[in-house]
């Protein structure tokens, strides 16, 4: 592979405008199919084959014109009293009245408005009807005064109220910004009055923001690491170059694949996040190889020599965060598998451009490629013409990686310790989706959903939707046969009692369920056939209890279709993310062993050793586990108040940051240890105990060579990163701040001290494997060493003649 490589370097540098003009055509053309065939991306998060869908699906089946529930732009207009007062009160009433009648006169095609309008009034109209229709069917008098009490919309003091409609649009991604404002504008009305009114629902979230600072600020940091590795102006600038290039191309990619499917509006936030990191990365280690190369050979060789060699590195590296991203999809879930593609494609993409475009930039500027120079930095010569520092000789990664050398044990010790420590927050781990009550306590959605909560109960924010499908009911079921004696004889035959009957069975059961507040009947469709019955438990939505709740509801469930022949899903919202939430947490285990596995194996091939490989996958552990566990302190337990609303985790961070962070923690160890392994095999065989000496001094010269150029792209990345924690949508912030931590910890804490340290320890074993394992195993030169002495045997014919 690497002289496969060094021939492409080679070719690109010498026929730079052919490539320089290829990719900017690539460019331009992908950004015309974007503006062509994009569509709008979605926030939802669903997964196909859930217990929750296969419900939904049977809800939209027996109630036509149903709807996803999941989805639905449903608002919930929540109004409050001063304290000391009344909703009821005339002047309260008269505001309320000016609110609704504002939205029903200005807001055109909502739909679901049985319970809209002014709540107090609504309130009594929908408990005289339940009364008269559950007294009808047989229920007694008082148990349907509970069912009518239990679906209020008014407080019992009456101090808050709520109504609740659909806005027109087919689903709660499709609402247009004019009808939010609307809302907005009658929640006005009503707080000039003195109440306090607040909005959330699906239907009402926020619609998605991207600041493009973000991606500014990381360039920003990225141009300034770079001025200072290089020294030179004009280097500096070509990974940036290059990296903008590639994400333009990633980023207008996923665009046109939102034609031929449904992508969430994160994907490509996420692909442009990871794709300026690794693409600057990338490049960075190409130009770094280049500048070496460059002091003995010409032009065009050394930039087939960098290819050939650091390129290696970088197609190896690029195919572990490929594979690593890729293989979410083995989690089966369709939102992050097109997650993981679609940053794996922008990463694929940025490989291509580090391997061409970079060498291609190098042949357009020759011999000015470094010019610009800053003075006193990277070597250069200082103010006044003082001289530079010899980086190969003096310089902090030579220091440290002595440090490590005189006390590799305490080095690995306070490593291990230390990370193992900040792991400790991954046991409190709590997972949930993006909802009303875990928004920012500033936003009118979470205060919403706080009111909610102080008048009717944390349930009302969580609550579950049961759907009963009474086709195949057992019209002889022994256990239905009390509710089937008590049905009056208008209600129909014996199939619609049997069904009736399992209904009010099923809600019975429901009742008993530990953790449900309430559940009763609220929709029975024409024939009889199927209902909905309305579950709240007494926890919301984002508590660990609410998902034994919906265990429970389950099982029961279960035993409800044994004992009466009749079918039984849960759905709704909450039901909807529990389940993604748990397909993800159950996905990681094994998504981490595939990932990890394949890539120890993939390093014994590279880097033909067991030990080294082993400390690379139990030092990624390290690094992740303390990235989680300062994550979760921050963001779910509120560590230090630097976030304003601690809240549960998204669910898919956990299983995208293990592919992310593997991925990029490869890339570093593949650049820095390819580094020791040259110096080893050239030193190994120099005389008794040569091995020995070979891995301490391939392991300080190696590290010495790589150290500063790995410590610039980790800064680089770790600024890339961070850069995102200013986003104003939550989980993308958390995204950056989890990312940046991994790379900080993997990069400095593991390739830098836990590496070395461990190389010295081990010595010999270090290098070791056994002899029949290296005779299966393939050869896979990424160090480029037989590429190195095959150039050096034919420079070496090419000048005999001459000196003959």
């Amino acid at each position: 592979m690497a002289k496969i490589l060094f021939n492409l370097g080679r070719w690109s540098y010498l026929h730079r405008w052919r490539v320089i003009v290829a990719w900017l055509l690539l460019l331009a053309g992908t950004a015309g199919a974007g503006f062509a065939l994009a569509k709008p991306f979605t926030s939802e998060f669903s997964i196909s084959g859930t217990p929750s869908i296969a419900a939904l699906e049977s809800l939209q089946e027996n109630f036509p014109g149903a709807g996803d529930v999941s989805t639905a732009p449903s608002v919930n207009l929540v109004f409050a009293a001063p304290e000391g007062e009344r909703l009821d009160s005339p002047e309260n009433m008269a505001a309320m009245d000016r609110a609704v009648g504002y939205i029903r006169d200005n807001l055109e095609g909502i739909t679901s408005t049985e319970r809209f309008g002014n709540p107090v009034k609504v309130n009594e109209e929908i408990t005289r009807t339940i009364v008269e229709q559950m007294t009808r069917m047989g229920m007694p008098e008082e148990s349907a005064k509970q069912d009518a009490y239990n679906v209020r919309m008014v407080s019992d003091d009456a101090r808050i109220a709520y109504t609740v409609f659909n806005f027109g649009a087919d689903s709660a991604l499709t609402v247009p910004q004019a009808d939010r404002d609307v809302v907005s504008e009658a929640m006005q009305l009503a707080r000039d009055a003195g109440l306090t009114v607040e909005a959330g629902g699906p239907g009402f979230g926020d619609p998605l923001e991207i600041k493009t600072t973000s991606e500014l600020i990381g360039l920003g940091v990225a141009l300034l690491v770079l001025m200072i590795t290089f020294g030179s102006l004009v280097a500096a600038s070509m990974p940036v170059v290059t990296a903008v290039i590639g994400v333009g191309i990633g980023a207008l990619l996923i665009v046109v694949a939102t034609r031929f499917t449904e992508l969430n509006e994160i994907t490509p936030v996420l692909a442009v996040m990871i794709g300026l990191a690794v693409g600057i990365d990338y490049a960075l280690f190409i130009l770094s190889r280049f500048r070496q190369e460059r002091a003995r050979l010409s032009g065009p060789d050394a930039a087939g020599m960098a290819t050939g060699t650091a390129g290696s590195s970088v197609v190896f590296a690029g195919l572990t965060v490929f594979t690593a991203l890729v293989a979410l999809s083995l989690a089966g879930i369709e939102f992050l598998t097109w997650m993981g593609l679609s940053a794996a494609v922008t990463v694929a993409i940025s490989v291509l451009i580090a391997l061409t475009l970079i060498p291609a930039l190098l042949g357009a500027w020759g011999e000015r490629s470094f010019g610009a120079k800053i003075p006193g930095v990277a070597g250069n010569p200082g103010p006044g013409k003082r001289p530079g520092k010899d980086l190969a000789v003096a310089s902090l990664g030579r220091r440290w990686v002595g440090l490590v050398k005189r006390f590799p044990a305490v080095a690995m010790a306070v490593v291990v310790l230390g990370l193992g420590a900040l792991s400790i927050p991954v046991l409190s781990l709590q997972m949930a989706l993006p909802a009303d009550t875990t928004s920012n306590l500033d936003t009118t959605q979470r205060k919403s959903a706080d009111l909610l909560a102080e008048g009717f109960g944390p349930g009302i924010n969580g609550q579950f939707l049961v759907v009963v499908d009474a086709h195949g009911v057992n019209p002889d079921a022994e256990i239905l046969r009390p509710y089937v004696d008590a049905i009056p004889d208008e209600v129909g035959g014996q199939a619609q009692k049997a069904a009736l009957a399992s209904f009010l069975y099923t809600v019975g059961e429901a009742k008993s369920v530990i953790g449900v507040r309430h559940a009763q009947l609220v929709a029975v469709n024409d024939d009889l056939t199927a209902a909905q019955i309305a579950a709240t438990p007494t926890a919301g939505p984002e508590e660990e209890f609410t998902l034994d709740v919906a265990h429970g509801l389950r099982e029961t469930g279960q035993r409800v279709e044994d004992a009466t022949g009749v079918a039984i899903g849960l759905t709704g919202l909450t039901a909807v993310q529990m389940d993604i939430t748990e397909e993800l947490a159950g996905a990681m285990p094994l998504y981490l062993g595939i990932v990890v596995g394949l890539a120890i194996v993939l390093l014994i091939v590279v880097f033909r050793s067991l030990a080294v490989p082993l400390v690379a996958g139990l030092g990624f552990l390290l690094s992740v586990g303390a990235a989680f566990g300062v994550t979760i302190a921050v963001f779910q337990m509120g560590f230090l108040g630097l976030v304003n609303t601690a809240a549960p985790i998204i669910s898919f961070m956990p299983i995208f940051l293990i592919g992310v962070t593997f991925g990029l923690a490869m890339d570093y160890q593949v650049f820095l240890v390819t580094r020791m392994r040259e110096h080893y095999l050239r030193a190994r065989g120099n005389g008794p105990g040569a091995e020995l000496r070979a891995v301490e001094e391939s392991t300080v010269e190696g590290f010495a060579q790589g150290a500063r150029v790995v410590t610039a792209a980790a800064i680089i990345m770790i600024a890339v990163f961070v850069a995102f924690v200013d986003q104003p949508l939550p989980f993308i912030q958390i995204f950056g701040f989890a990312l940046g931590v991994a790379v900080l910890f993997d990069a400095f804490f593991i390739r830098m001290t836990l590496v070395p340290a461990s190389m010295f320890i081990l010595g010999r074993a270090a290098w070791w494997m056994p002899r029949w394992l290296d005779r299966l195993l393939p050869e896979v030169d990424v160090e480029g060493t037989a590429l190195e002495a095959e150039f050096e045997r034919r420079a070496g014919a090419d000048k005999e003649p001459a000196d003959a």
